[in-house]
């Protein structure tokens, strides 16, 4: 369960649905679309080491390398990209989680002067 719960058969659902996007979008060329589309994967439980492991093994997979800059920020993230599309999967360390509730815990209590002339 290190992602979460899904319906056993989410994965043909999600394939399917990607491919009938891509339909969809295909038969009507007077849609505009997004100048990229991100599939994203995060790696929701397990210790630290597990998560970053399970990263490391899906870049294996997907013959890619873990993001350099990512976990000084205490994340860490590989990625494949099929032109403008991408598929990502992603943990986040509990000193990265804290921080960041740490961080948001101000929002209600800080108010910046609004610009000048709004």
């Amino acid at each position: 369960m290190i992602y979460g719960k899904y319906p056993d058969n989410h994965r043909v659902r999600l394939i399917e649905g990607l491919r009938a996007l891509a339909a969809y979008l295909e038969d009507r060329p007077e849609l505009p679309v997004p100048r990229e589309a991100k599939v994203a994967v995060s790696v929701l439980f397990g210790t630290d080491d597990e998560k970053v492991a399970e990263v490391k093994c899906i870049a294996g997979l997907t013959g890619s390398s873990l993001d350099p800059e990512a976990p000084s920020h205490g994340h860490h993230t590989a990625e494949v990209s099929f032109g403008p599309v991408r598929y990502s999967v992603t943990a986040i360390t509990e000193t990265a989680f804290a921080r960041w509730d740490a961080w948001w815990s101000y929002h209600d209590v800080v108010s910046p002067d609004p610009p000048a002339g709004a």
